[in-house]
């Protein structure tokens, strides 16, 4: 049978009517538990059961349709002999019945694949962030200073480093350190807070085991003392015995003490996996200390104790690793990658530091994909350390765009309760959250999150994400209030950033006009400001003029941006597409070459992306999609202007090329 005839048949046959009444009713049942899963407080994965449950009911529904309404329509015909008799009971095979299997065949393969994707990518990957291979959570507290002098304080903050170097190393459990408590006790709103950190344990972080202890002197020895209760049976499950040293070398007692202690939770040492295999120097540990609460506030005086860190202790790791991590993030690139290698010379065999060197080395390599791998392992030690699941958020977002990940992520810590103005990182992770859901057009998910900020002052990052997500709906009325508000309450500079995200998300939308609505209001701002004022602004100018296709105008501001900086590469790329416009090839390849000239070290696949945007403009699709991947290959990031979200790029965001792009990285 051919097929026009057997697709004749199945319509006269009311297949595919019948197969359209199961498509559509799943499609609404989809649509229909999406809504209520999260208000009737269903498993986050109830979607994904559903939709698996589809899949697999589909063939059955084809072959049920098949066996109840169309085997007895299916006229039998005799199989004759040779002499021209039918044979009894014997039938010819029926050409519809053949073709109709193929395709039940074909159509169980597809749900049966679809299947196979879905729990891979919905429970397999997922696996990895929510079962950690590691024990119960384990609440270390400082332990508490009873030498009536104060020259001995900082011994119980260093006991309590060192119990959990050798309990997360060794992985033990997921620990619960002191920072943690603190940073839960200062961001939770103050009509949450309980009445003192014992309860923020035990009514919020809920441990399975608390290590508490003290220290105090006797007859001029420094003797300490540490239990391990079990707060679910509400029982001390053992006291170690005192132990005892100089006073002027507490770490003796410390070390002694984490032994012990490894010993009873682990049975058996095994120190493989400690950061630092010996205890660094007392008076190290204090610089270090000192240089951990000045980070991201005193620069420089972070930097000189870290020194004197390492002065005092040449093979004390962590320091190096602070030090290191603080010139990267000031893109000194030239210095981190010095440090790197002097880290190197330090590392000892302990599997701690080599993942911590493998992961700064490719960081400044640019492999974003060993980035995330290694950094995943130090994730694993404490899932709940605020700072840290931020930064695993970020990286798997924006390093190698996974962003079915995230939600795994973002729920280890419950954000019940949080007060995002004393939050450090709650931003950051709302930020990634809202980025990710989008990513996946759960928009009305983002807009619930972010809302509660659009009225107040600053979160410019969080409005942002905001604003796209009403776009994305439609909702350009409130996207447009929103900017407004910032316009009133916002310094200019901000007003002007945010004003350009949004006429760039707008393109990205096929909005032009509106698009043009608001960049016309940054130029003219920009113009009519004092010389000297503009000529700050002519970034944003520039690139104004350029997506509103002001071309002629575009290429002044762009060649006096780059006369003043030369190695912005997407500003070189954004000028070779306005000579290419304005009718000018040969300045136009000036400029490619310029561009190519700026390559160099630490670059992280900028120039590589430069050029893909010009191709991309000049609709040379080969090249546009070579370029990407070398620019992701050398470590670009799937930042929220970037790939999906550049305008120049629109056009080839549903092609199969640029999807493998968006995961290079995986």
């Amino acid at each position: 049978m051919k097929l026009k005839k057997f697709i004749k048949e199945c319509r006269d046959k009311e297949v595919f009517k019948n197969l359209s009444i199961y498509i559509v009713s799943s499609w609404v049942l989809l649509q229909v538990v999406s809504l209520i899963a999260e208000p009737l407080n269903f498993p986050k994965k109830t979607l994904s059961y559903t939709l698996i449950l589809l899949l697999i009911g589909f063939p059955l529904y084809i072959y049920s349709v098949w066996k109840f309404q169309l085997a007895n329509t299916i006229k039998k015909k005799p199989l004759l002999n040779a002499d021209g008799l039918p044979v009894p009971g014997k039938y010819t095979k029926n050409s519809f019945k053949k073709l109709y299997f193929a395709f039940l065949s074909l159509i169980g393969l597809l749900s049966f694949s679809a299947v196979l994707y879905i729990v891979q990518k919905n429970f397999s990957q997922n696996s990895n962030y929510s079962d950690f291979n590691v024990g119960d959570k384990i609440a270390v507290l400082v332990f508490d200073n009873n030498t009536n002098t104060d020259d001995y304080e900082i011994a119980g903050k260093m006991a309590a480093d060192w119990i959990i170097h050798g309990i997360t190393q060794n992985r033990v459990g997921q620990v619960i350190s002191p920072e943690i408590i603190e940073d839960y006790s200062e961001v939770l709103k103050a009509s949450l807070v309980p009445s003192n950190k014992k309860d923020i344990l035990t009514d919020y972080l809920k441990p399975s085991k608390i290590i508490k202890g003290e220290y105090y002197l006797n007859n001029n020895r420094l003797l300490f003392q540490c239990s391990i209760t079990d707060e679910i049976m509400n029982e001390t499950l053992i006291s170690f015995k005192p132990v005892e040293c100089d006073p002027n070398a507490p770490l003796d007692c410390i070390e002694e003490l984490k032994q012990r202690i490894l010993g009873y939770l682990i049975i058996e040492d095994d120190d493989s996996q400690n950061l630092q295999e010996m205890p660094p120097k007392y008076e190290a540990y204090q610089y270090l200390l000192q240089a951990k609460k000045l980070q991201y506030k005193n620069d420089k005086e972070h930097l000189r104790l870290l020194d004197k860190a390492i002065a005092v202790d040449s093979t004390y790791f962590e320091p190096k690793t602070y030090k290191l991590v603080y010139y990267y993030n000031v893109n000194n690139y030239a210095a981190a990658d010095s440090l790197l290698r002097d880290l190197l010379i330090s590392t000892e065999t302990n599997d701690r530091q080599r993942n911590l060197y493998n992961l700064y080395e490719a960081l400044l390599l640019g492999n974003n994909k060993n980035v995330f791998r290694y950094y995943q392992k130090e994730y694993n030690y404490a899932p709940i350390d605020m700072e840290i699941n931020s930064s695993m958020m970020s990286i798997a977002l924006q390093f190698v765009n996974q962003p079915m990940v995230i939600d795994s992520i973002y729920q280890e810590i419950d954000m019940k309760g949080m007060d995002l103005l004393n939050c450090n990182y709650c931003e950051d992770r709302y930020y990634i959250k809202a980025l990710a859901d989008i990513e996946f057009q759960n928009y009305r998910k983002a807009i619930d999150l972010l809302s509660p900020f659009s009225k107040e002052q600053g979160f410019e990052k969080l409005k942002r994400v905001l604003i796209r997500a009403h776009n994305k709906l439609g909702n350009f009325a409130i996207s447009d209030k929103i900017l407004s508000e910032i316009q009133i309450t916002s310094k200019e500079n901000k007003w002007l950033e945010m004003f350009l995200f949004n006429a760039k998300d707008l393109l990205v939308e096929g909005k032009i006009n509106m698009a043009n609505i608001y960049l016309d209001k940054i130029i003219n701002a920009v113009e009519q400001a004092p010389d000297t004022v503009r000529t700050k602004k002519n970034k944003i100018l520039a690139e104004s003029l350029f997506f509103k296709g002001e071309y002629v105008r575009a290429e002044l501001i762009l060649q006096e941006v780059l006369n003043v900086q030369s190695d912005l590469m997407e500003h070189n790329a954004m000028l070779a597409i306005t000579y290419q416009r304005n009718g000018k090839t040969i300045k136009a390849q000036e400029q490619l070459d310029k561009l190519e000239n700026l390559r160099g070290e630490y670059q992280y696949g900028s120039v590589d992306y430069a050029l893909a945007q010009y191709y991309a403009a000049i609709e040379n699709e080969e090249k546009t999609m070579n370029y990407l991947i070398k620019a992701v290959a050398s470590g670009r990031w799937y930042g929220p202007t970037s790939f999906q979200n550049d305008p120049l790029f629109k056009f080839y965001v549903q092609s199969e090329a640029f999807k493998k792009v968006m995961i290079f990285s995986y």
